[in-house]
Parts: structure tokens; sequence; C-alpha cells
């Protein structure tokens, strides 16, 4: 009888010890994510070429704000004390929850007055008008029939060279010359692979370009009416992930993980940083050149290739900028598409006597970003 109670008194100071134990690790898991969380949100604020770190984890946000959401929830049925960890951290992630989930239920509804006139824009990473499906019907070009038919005023297009016959991609002179026609103006950087079509007269601007090839910028004067507008084509540094490194991504997403992919996964590792590191320098020098030329309505739009709120975000929005998406969009938006990278890095940002009234993400998939719509007015 001795014997018994004694080991039922083992037993319960050894299931009380387990409970202890699960219950600080739990704790230490809530607190390490809700920490995280804090770290990701603000990551935009540390530049990439002083520490790389932040933002490769700014780039898990969104997946973090779900978990802790959901540890929030489980929480209140354990802990509330411990909820509350979650909750704090999510109450100190609410600007960059906006960047990523902004909610503007009733942004279409805008009064237009008299005196105002209204931009339609568009923004288009055109993959070099190759078609990601391989889809080409009536032998025509789906990239440039979304060009043509978009009835935008000005738009900015990325991974985009002279206007030429393209066969192989079934680019139709007879496309090349309905866009001409629509698109009188045009400045092109054709080196760095951005252009401005516009239906408006344009001066072109010359700036500074970037040494890193197929990254870079095209600016030019729009005159609409009696105002002006400095309209900027970006194109920040991409990745530079080859076919293999692909592969390799796609196998870890998969969670096939090997020893043998260690120093595959290191390369993938090196070449994010690496591009976190050109896209900061980039936006730095962007910029000096935007507060040299001193527009005062300015819309800068293109293939950011990093997430809304990061450094080169944060950079080349200064003081005087807003970003359209931010601004009037509801709802997460993806706008690249392609290889597993489900992101939002293809950005709209303005500035002076323009106000965003429409924000639109395009569906075709011919290029491996969508395109983006955005109707503007200029107040007078």
């Amino acid at each position: 009888m001795t014997d018994n109670h004694t080991s039922e008194k083992k037993s319960r100071s050894t299931m009380s010890r387990a409970a202890t134990v699960i219950k600080w690790l739990w704790l230490a898991m809530t607190v390490a994510v809700a920490v995280t969380t804090v770290i990701s949100a603000n990551s935009g604020l540390i530049n990439p070429e002083k520490m790389t770190w932040p933002s490769l984890l700014a780039m898990a946000f969104p997946f973090l704000v779900i978990t802790d959401v959901l540890l929030g929830l489980i929480n209140l049925f354990i802990s509330k004390r411990i909820a509350v960890v979650q909750w704090i951290a999510l109450l100190c992630s609410i600007p960059a929850i906006g960047n990523w989930f902004p909610v503007h239920p009733f942004s279409s509804h805008h009064e237009v007055s008299d005196d105002s006139e209204i931009v339609r824009f568009m923004s288009y990473n055109t993959f070099g008008f190759a078609d990601d499906e391989n889809c080409y019907p009536d032998s025509t070009n789906r990239t440039a029939t979304a060009i043509i038919r978009s009835g935008a005023d000005i738009i900015c297009l990325q991974e985009v060279g002279m206007l030429v016959d393209m066969p192989a991609r079934c680019l139709t002179d007879a496309q090349i010359d309905s866009i001409n026609e629509v698109y009188p103006y045009f400045a092109s950087e054709e080196e760095k692979m951005v252009s401005i079509l516009s239906k408006y007269p344009l001066r072109e601007i010359s700036l500074e370009q970037p040494p890193s090839p197929h990254s870079g910028w095209q600016a030019a004067e729009v005159t609409v009416g009696s105002d002006t507008i400095l309209v900027v084509s970006v194109h920040l540094q991409s990745f530079g992930l080859n076919e293999e490194d692909k592969i390799v991504y796609h196998q870890i997403t998969d969670g096939s993980v090997s020893g043998n992919m260690t120093d595959a996964g290191l390369i993938i590792y090196h070449k994010l940083t690496d591009a976190f590191k050109l896209r900061a320098a980039q936006a730095d020098m962007l910029r000096h050149q935007l507060d040299s030329l001193g527009y005062r309505n300015v819309i800068l739009s293109g293939d950011f290739n990093d997430i809304a709120g990061c450094y080169p975000m944060r950079r080349l929005l200064g003081r005087t900028m807003k970003s359209v998406f931010r601004s009037i969009a509801t709802g997460p938006v993806i706008t690249y598409h392609s290889d597993r990278f489900f992101f939002n890095i293809d950005h709209t940002l303005y500035q002076g006597d323009l106000t965003p009234i429409r924000y639109r993400r395009g569906d075709i998939k011919s290029s491996d970003h969508y395109p983006l719509y955005i109707t503007f007015l200029i107040d007078r």
C-alpha cells in the first residue's frame, strides 16, 4: 500500500515536471514567434548594406502574422497572459500589416471635380515579350495585346528593349504598329530594358544609371494639359537565380531537403543577400537624383524585386511620396507568380497634385508578372 502510494506520488511529480517543461517550451516558442514578427515588421528600417538577414526575414512576414493570430487564439484557451504576447506583437506590427494587407473598401467612391484631369496608368514587367505559358492565340503576343488594349494614357514597362518583330514570340509588325499608333511618345533606356509609353507629349530625362546590367530606370517629363509629371520606370536588381537555383528552391519548398543541397542553398543565400545590398544602393542613387530634379508631381513605378515596406521602397518614398497600393488598395496582392515566388514586388509611388482613385492588378499570365492598372486624378 505504501509502495503504491509512493509510486503514484513519483508519477504525479514526473507528470508535473513534464507539464512545467512543456509550458515553458510553449512560452518560449510563443515569445520567439512574437519577437521575430516584430523584427520582420521593422526590417525595412535596416539598410541591407549593413545587415542583410532582416531583409530575408521580411519575406516571411505574412506567414509570421498568420502564425501569431493562430497562437494568439490558441493561447486564449491556455493562458490569457501568454496570449497577450501575441497580440502585443501584432499591435506593434500594424504599419507593416497595412503594407501587406491594406483595407480601403470604399476607395473606388471618389468624387471627381470639373477641374480635375484623369490619367490612366499602367505598369508592366513584360518578361521580354516571352510567354510564361507558351500561349500565342492566333499567332499573336498576349503581352503586346494587353498593352494595346490597356486604355492607359501612360505606361511604364520593364524588361523591354526595342520594339521589333519577334517571330519566335509572335510579336508581330501589326502589333508593334498598333503600339506606336496608340502611344506616339516613347522614351527608352535600351541597355537597362526600361521604357515609358505615352499618349501625351514627353521629354526624355537622362539619369545616372547603376552599373549592374538589366537594372536601372528611365525618366521622362510628361505634359498633361497644363500639368507636368515626372514619370520614372524602374527595374531594381533581381535575385538572379538560374534554373538550377530554382530547382533547389522547389525541392526545399517540397520539403525534399538533403545534405548535398547545403552548398546549393548557400549559393542561393548569397545571391539573395547580394541582391538586397544592390537594391539598397540603387534606391539611394535614384532618390538623390529625384531630389535634385525637384519635380512636384511624380509617378515612380516598376519592378522593385522586393516587398512593400522594404528598405529600397522606404528610401524611394522619402518624406514626400506615397504608395498607391498602401493608399487605396484592399487585401494582399501577388504581382509575381512564377517559380513559387508569390510576392507583391511591383509598386507604384506618387506625390504632388496626383491622387490615385483606382488600383487594379491584371490577371493575364503571359509574363511572370501581372500588370498594374491605376487611375490618377490631377487636382487643380
